[in-house]
């Protein structure tokens, strides 16, 4: 049995008895507390190096293991399960809610639940209702939220983004196609409740990891919740009750959670804990002082109210945790000092005064950004309660998601970046279209044209390897980019050199495929470097320099030999079967300390060595994700700065289909067509790197290439860094490796959020 794993279980039994006197007082407390013996799951312990058949741990097993634990002593397999079976469970309950009411059986708990503290909960309960989102067959539920004001819900920013995009409280709205409800029922006696449709969305929190949304406000509608204005991180130890719905979290032991849940999930549910105290965490790109505590929290809480027990205020708002050591929450009371959530109607339990605050720089950004989302929901049926009763007719810790299901309507057309730029255009019947191979006479178009670039390449410094050591944060190992397990395959410039290096972005080609073997990026969202001077134009036509019917022409690069490129030629005259689109994400690094160098990175990534060919046409979920980008951005809402060092490329196997183009001087040209691409993201959390790996793959063996063709939709998984090493013949760096976070937590939550599967 692993050493750190001892060591994690007995801080976390000290941290929840810390009150109470910490070990001393639960080795001789706990048969009293827990009362009589009571059945613990079976485990399959292991023993010998072999499994053996499955063990029912006992009360003393439990009781011999703490008082190891108490010795610096190493428990056994038997007595570890024993502890976490049954003291844990009963240390921290979660009670199942009937009818708005719940009974208290443990003997720990039992004198804190008075007729007053109940009296609270009672009142309280009816306000906090599960996330629903009516038609979206990807996620059961979304998570948890609560009444804060008059129509008003309160629900985390994670939860929210799942329908919803922008960020602020100007330029939010739903994702076209999406929309959600809230339901205050969902109990554990076969009552589905009724649905209060989400109509507009309030606000999605630049700083905090909140977001508000609006629902009718009819007689109907529970009565709001006020925010205690008493910081909750400065509670230590405060005796407080989440009320939410807890899932199924496949990060956590099947055993445990059976037995704390009875089996039970995705119910109404009342967990009572401790506050404590005020912890530094990664949220969003930033690092953040939130409250925490350490009640019995799972997938589906996210959301959730931290109710005083002491006043029935909510002290905080449940946004993550990790089991069996900390989870976090927005203090209420910091909400308290933003004048925005205030003037949203958010109802505090004294006289919120706004004032100062740390975040305003974050509303200022979020202020100025583009509006560029969807409005109100539309009218359409609510698939909310069984018997169809929907209040309102119209328009990580998240539950666990089933794969993803998209398609596009008949005569749809949508274009995006994946990392390949993809055009999708669906129709009923032949009718005239422009493609990019029709002559500008044909087409009455200008010609082809190069987005503006810069050739002095003297002032490309590349990727660079110190990238996530932003100044404000302690600094952590340099991320180096990857290179090719044979340096062999690598194509030589005319310099010399195995590495080609552009403006914030360096990659790998290989010699003999005429393809990029890897690219490393340099990705940030910081605003200041995003759009560092407000008069220029930062659309993707302003940055190119083109006109409003010109097309782009990608070009050579000059320091590399051509017969080592693809040239523009091949993917604008080759009968239409490919698009032409970026491996580094054009929208990735262009930024830059002046408009003329994020100019500069936006023309760098039309060279060809930064291309790959690609079948045009295939279908994609209309909820507007990027198959690439919403990875980014995930991995981004747990980093500790906006910066990301990304890598990527595509697989280069040997049994790529052949297709034969057109070369520069009209000659056949011979090129194997990838049917599969990878990325490594790596980003930095509160003190340690994070590396989270993908691969986007699709079947091609049906494709048609001498005509347009439709085939089926990518599917990405998460895979191990290792494992793409194997796949693409690319050597990561030992940091890498190691900070790989596929068989983690953290990688399963993110897994989890993304709707992909781990292989």
């Amino acid at each position: 049995m692993a050493r750190r794993n001892v060591e994690e279980l007995k801080a976390y039994l000290e941290t929840i008895t810390s009150k109470r006197g910490g070990l001393d007082w639960l080795t001789s407390e706990a048969p009293t507390i827990a009362g009589p013996e009571v059945e613990a799951p079976a485990m399959a312990v292991a023993s010998g190096g072999l499994e053996s058949m499955p063990i029912v741990p006992t009360r003393a097993d439990a009781m011999e293991g703490l008082k190891k634990l108490s010795l610096g002593q190493q428990p056994s397999a038997i007595e570890m399960a024993g502890m976490e079976a049954i003291i844990l469970p009963d240390l921290r309950p979660a009670m199942t809610i009937v009818d708005g009411d719940f009974t208290v059986t443990h003997p720990l708990w039992m004198p804190i639940f008075t007729p007053e503290v109940r009296t609270r909960m009672r009142q309280a309960i009816p306000s906090i209702g599960r996330i629903e989102m009516p038609g979206n067959t990807r996620y059961p539920y979304g998570g948890t939220g609560f009444v804060v004001g008059k129509g008003l819900i309160m629900t985390n920013r994670h939860v929210a983004e799942i329908f919803a995009r922008g960020i602020g409280d100007r330029h939010v709205g739903f994702i076209p196609g999406a929309a959600a409800s809230i339901n205050f029922g969902r109990e554990d006696n076969g009552d589905d409740g009724i649905n209060f449709r989400v109509r507009r969305i309030i606000m999605i929190h630049p700083y905090w990891d909140m977001a508000l949304l609006a629902v009718d406000s009819d007689s109907s509608l529970p009565s709001p919740l006020k925010l205690s204005l008493h910081d909750a991180r400065d509670l230590s130890d405060r005796d407080i009750a989440v009320v939410g719905y807890p899932a199924f979290d496949s990060r956590n032991s099947t055993d445990v959670q059976n037995k704390v849940m009875d089996g039970l999930y995705n119910v109404k549910r009342l967990q009572p804990g401790e506050l404590k105290g005020g912890k530094a965490t990664a949220s969003f790109g930033k690092v953040l002082r939130a409250a925490t505590h350490d009640c019995s929290t799972l997938g589906g809480n996210s959301g959730s109210a931290l109710v005083d027990l002491t006043t029935g205020e909510v002290l905080a708002l449940h946004f993550g945790g990790e089991y069996k050591k900390q989870n976090y929450a927005v203090p209420a009371a910091a909400l308290g000092h933003d004048s925005r959530v205030i003037d949203a109607g958010v109802q505090f339990a004294g006289s919120a005064s706004g004032g100062a605050n740390e975040w305003q720089g974050w509303w200022n950004e979020a202020d100025s950004s583009e509006a560029s989302v969807g409005g109100d929901a539309t009218d359409g049926d609510d698939s909310g309660g069984s018997d169809g009763t929907t209040r309102a007719a119209g328009g990580g810790q998240h539950p666990p998601v089933p794969p993803a299901q998209g398609g596009m309507a008949v005569g749809g057309s949508v274009t995006f970046e994946l990392p390949l730029r993809i055009t999708v255009s669906l129709r009923t019947e032949p009718v005239a279209t422009l493609r990019s191979t029709e002559t500008p006479e044909m087409a009455g178009l200008e010609a082809l044209k190069e987005p503006d670039h810069d050739k002095n390449y003297s002032t490309r410094k590349g990727y660079s390897d110190d990238f996530l050591n932003s100044k404000n944060l302690e600094p952590l190992a340099v991320v180096p980019m990857p290179d090719a397990a044979d340096s062999k395959v690598l194509a030589v410039t005319k310099a010399g050199a195995k590495v080609l290096h552009y403006q914030n972005f360096s990659l790998r080609m290989h010699a003999t495929r005429r393809l990029a073997l890897v690219t490393a990026s340099n990705v940030t969202k910081e605003r200041k470097l995003r759009k560092p001077e407000p008069s220029g134009d930062y659309t993707r036509r302003g940055l190119s320099g083109l006109g409003k019917n010109d097309q782009e022409k990608w070009f050579l690069d000059d320091r590399l030999e051509a017969r080592y490129q693809l040239p523009d030629v091949f993917f604008t005259k080759d009968r239409t079967a490919f698009d032409k689109g970026h491996i580094v994400r054009r929208d990735d690094v262009a930024w830059g300390n002046s408009y003329a160098a994020l100019r500069r990175a936006n023309g760098d990534t039309y060279h060809v060595t930064n291309c790959s060919p690609q079948v045009a046409g295939f279908n994609r979920s209309t909820l507007g994700e990027d198959n690439w980008g919403d990875l980014e951005n995930l991995v981004l809402s747990e980093a500790a700065n906006e910066r990301l060092c990304v890598f990527a490329g595509p697989v280069l196997r040997a049994h790529d289909t052949i297709f034969v183009g057109k070369g520069d001087d009209g000659t056949a040209l011979r090129a194997r067509i990838p049917s599969e691409y990878w990325k490594v993201v790596v980003a930095r959390s509160e003190g340690e790197l994070a590396a989270y790996g993908f691969v986007l793959d699709q079947d091609l063996s049906d494709v048609q290439f001498t005509e347009f063709a439709v085939p089926a939709n990518f599917v990405k998984t998460m895979r191990s860094i290792e494992e793409i090493a194997e796949m693409t013949s690319v050597r990561f760096d030992k940091v890498i490796v190691d900070a790989d976070q596929h068989d983690t937590v953290r990688g399963e939550e993110l897994a989890a959020r993304a709707s992909i599967q781990r292989k």
